[in-house]
């Protein structure tokens, strides 16, 4: 099948190969200097703009929740009964939203919690407690409205207001009724794009050093550059394959096998090991979550000397709003049918209490094997080997080459599914016109596909540590936030002055579909008396 260029925006797809391949050049020649003055650049923005980020996650997490439970949220996307089942829906954005960095921090990221605990904590078991919360929190409702915040508005632009274009610029252009310059409009989807494979490459960044690791570890290869490159190529294929079969054949059933494996695995560890411990503590970390929720929401530690919120809160919150521009376009594609007020809560209820399992499960694992001395947990993270330490945990077990089988292989499939959903978002954006059901060229996936495995390879060569593979989504978002916040007030004020008129639509379709009939019909009820 050959790659038809018309409908391609050309200019923005080689601008951002060039930023790809300018990025490489610099990083091979120069690879010290990149990681000091990405370094510096990282502290920056953390420690001046990282109250701003709180902010905007607060906003977030108000917007969405006033859509959700209020009339807003019996709006349907599109003209058409639901595309994939509720589960699916789930499935796939866990998947693409989510994906292999849970399986990276789940064992892992307590560690570095319970070494530097928040709110004066001395004691060492309160400090393991609130690790556990942290880690919760940190992937949990605050990522989902991060994401939800920005796929809305793409959402009401291409399925109410019947916009052809799935790029950022052509959502804002649409809600300023198609006023924005031209040089504006390019520079939004160039932002969008390099936010987006500055995101991917933290994804890759982590990931790809730890299946090389424990590919290594089952396999007996030796763990070296040649294997992790062999990986990325590896995986650059099967993404590749299943981006060409298609989103409803392909990343449809890969994402649901995938939450399937991944759930069988997180069943085995609580089988094995602690399990009234584990229990005890998912349980009450979600309590602890919830109850200070606001305060970590909130949290600078302006006294402080650690700078624990602006390298954790502020880094993941960056983290998800790097993402949330190709999230956005994915969800976005996936929720035809659905109504806003479902999309929401399935979203972030049935991904908060997703991360809270794996995170529940998978870190209070590894703390119980470092509280009794098992595993040295603070020796390796400080020794900047996190690869080893999930080595020791499966080591630890009785069956440490099946839980390295499984692990690995749930690491390939959510790594897969990630990439797979960048890579249609990617393609979408640059693609000037989509057809009703939001389709890109299988070609040009492939093209993104070939192009998201470079980024990986470049941090291999110039061995990135974890502060330079995080200042990536960091800094790219500032100058690409205001413009998230403006679409969704304009989005807002969008279903304010047209919320009749949707309705109107919408029960006209109910009619000619026989879905939804009841809400539509109270609707009605109400307006004529």
């Amino acid at each position: 099948m050959k790659l038809n260029t018309s409908g391609i925006d050309l200019k923005l797809t080689f601008s951002s190969f060039g930023f790809v391949l300018l990025l490489g050049i610099l990083a091979v020649l120069y690879p010290e200097s990149v990681k000091g003055t990405m370094g510096s650049m990282l502290d920056f923005v953390v420690i001046n703009f990282g109250s701003g980020f709180l902010w905007y996650t607060l906003f977030a997490t108000g917007a969405l929740l006033y859509i959700a439970f209020s009339k807003f949220g019996n709006i349907r996307m599109g003209d058409s009964k639901p595309k994939f089942t509720k589960f699916q829906l789930f499935a796939m954005a866990l998947s693409a939203g989510m994906g292999a960095s849970t399986m990276y921090w789940g064992f892992i990221e307590a560690v570095y919690y319970f070494m530097d605990p928040q709110f004066g904590i001395e004691d060492k078991h309160m400090a393991m407690e609130y690790a556990t919360a942290y880690n919760m929190f940190h992937w949990g409702a605050a990522g989902w409205f991060i994401y939800l915040i920005v796929a809305i508005p793409f959402a009401v632009v291409f399925y109410l207001k019947k916009s052809q274009s799935l790029s950022l610029s052509g959502v804002i252009n649409s809600l300023f009724n198609d006023s924005l310059p031209v040089w504006t409009q390019k520079l939004i989807d160039l932002l969008f794009i390099i936010t987006t494979l500055a995101a991917t490459a933290l994804t890759l960044g982590l990931g790809i050093p730890m299946i090389s690791s424990n590919l290594a570890s089952l396999t007996g290869i030796p763990d070296n550059l040649m294997l992790g490159i062999g990986v990325i190529l590896g995986l650059s294929v099967i993404f590749s394959l299943s981006s060409y079969i298609g989103i409803e054949k392909g990343m449809a059933r890969l994402s649901t096998a995938t939450v399937y494996i991944c759930a069988a695995f997180v069943g085995i560890i609580f089988i094995i090991g602690p399990s009234a411990l584990i229990m005890n503590n998912l349980t009450n970390g979600v309590g602890v979550m919830l109850s200070d929720y606001l305060r970590m929401s909130t949290n600078t530690d302006p006294y402080g000397s650690t700078l624990f919120p602006q390298y954790w809160t502020v880094f993941f919150l960056a983290n998800w709003i790097s993402y949330s521009p190709g999230v956005g376009v994915f969800i976005t594609k996936i929720i035809q049918g659905q109504k806003l007020r479902d999309v929401i809560l399935i979203l972030v209820i049935g991904g908060t209490l997703g991360s809270a399992v794996i995170f529940g499960v998978c870190g209070t694992f590894t703390m119980n094997l470092v509280n009794t001395g098992v595993v040295d947990g603070v020796g390796l993270i400080e020794a900047g080997q996190p690869t080893s330490l999930v080595k020791d945990i499966f080591g630890s077990t009785p069956i440490p080459m099946v839980l390295t089988a499984i692990y690995l292989v749930t690491m390939i499939l959510f790594t897969v599914t990630t990439l797979d959903g960048t890579s249609y978002s990617l393609a979408s954006i640059a693609t000037k016109k989509l057809d009703a059901e939001a389709n890109v060229s299988p070609m040009f996936r492939l093209f993104w596909c070939m192009l998201l495995t470079a980024l990986p390879i470049i941090f291999l060569l110039i061995n990135a540590d974890l502060n330079i593979l995080k200042s990536f989504p960091v800094l790219i978002i500032v100058l690409i936030v205001p413009i998230f916040f403006i679409a969704a007030v304009k989005t807002l004020q969008y279903l304010s002055c047209n919320y009749d008129s949707i309705m109107d639509h919408q029960y006209e379709q109910d009619k000619i579909l026989g879905i939804d009939a009841p809400v539509v019909a109270t609707y009605n009820a109400q307006k004529t008396s």
